[in-house]
This record gives C-alpha cells, structure tokens and sequence, in this order.
C-alpha cells in the first residue's frame, strides 16, 4: 500500500462559523475495504482511486466513497459542501494507512 497523497485540499466553515478542512487524496486502495474483510479488494494495488475526507483539527471525520478522477472527488466534493476554498493549503503525503495522519 502507497502513501495517500492529498492532493487537492480546501476549507468550508461548519455551520457558518466553523472552519473544517476537505482533502482529496489519490491513493491505491478503497478506505472502505477493510483488512481481512474481503477476499480481494475493488481496488488494484497499480490503480489509483481519489476520496474525500472531511477534516476538523487535523482529525478525520469522515470520508467518501471512491472516485475514478480528481474531476469526480471535486464534483463530490462540492456537492456536499457547496462553498468550499479550495487553496491547496495542504498538499502532502499522508501516514498510518486508514487512519490518515499528518505525521509518520
């Protein structure tokens, strides 16, 4: 498995008043296919796919489902969060796998 890399990133503001972040990463595996849960999963190990994560102080808080192109995770992306500031102030390799932290 590949380090998930974010590679489109912006914010929106909960509720109106609280800032959250989204990250797109590309990476070659599904969030959604747990270890030990399935025979073979959805995704090649030579594919990359793209999720959205929503992000509230550097925690994840949930995650999309998986995308074929950036275009689509944006598109997504935008859908449930129709005002999001995509600055790309957050453009890294992300670590731990499914758990999606900032620091190795």
């Amino acid at each position: 498995m590949e380090l998930p890399q974010i590679v489109k990133s912006g914010t929106w503001l909960y509720d109106g008043t609280v800032t959250h972040e989204v990250w797109i990463t590309r990476q070659n595996f599904d969030y959604y296919d747990d270890e030990g849960y399935q025979d073979t999963p959805s995704v090649s190990p030579y594919d990359d796919i793209f999720q959205v994560l929503f992000v509230y102080e550097a925690q994840l808080r949930s995650v999309s489902q998986a995308c074929k192109s950036l275009d689509e995770a944006i598109t997504l992306a935008e859908e449930k969060c129709p005002r999001i500031v995509w600055g790309n102030h957050r453009l890294q390799s992300l670590f731990h796998g499914r758990h999606y932290k900032l620091e190795p």
